[in-house]
């Protein structure tokens, strides 16, 4: 059986928006706590989204939240905005990039 954790991230990748990044290369770490406790990171490099498990030394972003409330803002039960605003979440690292991330993974749609 998979994992939530997994199959969520399978999802944002498989919904990676390549035409927002042409030239980003970045690693955003996601630490997922709450019912499921995982560690992945996406890597974003070459017009390409691949998903591995594990934490990394030094990733561009870090984000770190609980499992459910990730499944809400990737299924569109709770605004990206809103969830940034409320705190549901908690983000360390490039800012910027943070705040791409709707258009890189098309979160919402």
């Amino acid at each position: 059986m998979t994992a939530l954790s997994e199959t969520l991230l399978n999802d944002l990748i498989q919904r990676f928006n390549p035409d927002a990044a042409p030239d980003l290369t970045a690693d955003i770490q996601f630490l997922f706590s709450g019912r499921e406790s995982a560690a992945y990171y996406v890597r974003m490099a070459d017009g390409k989204c691949t998903l591995h498990k594990g934490e990394l030394d030094f990733a561009r972003l870090t984000i770190r939240v609980d499992i459910e409330i990730w499944r809400a803002i990737q299924q569109g039960e709770i605004a990206w905005a809103d969830a940034m605003m409320q705190r549901k979440f908690t983000a360390t690292g490039n800012f910027p990039l943070l705040a791409r991330l709707p258009q890189l993974f098309r979160l919402g749609d």
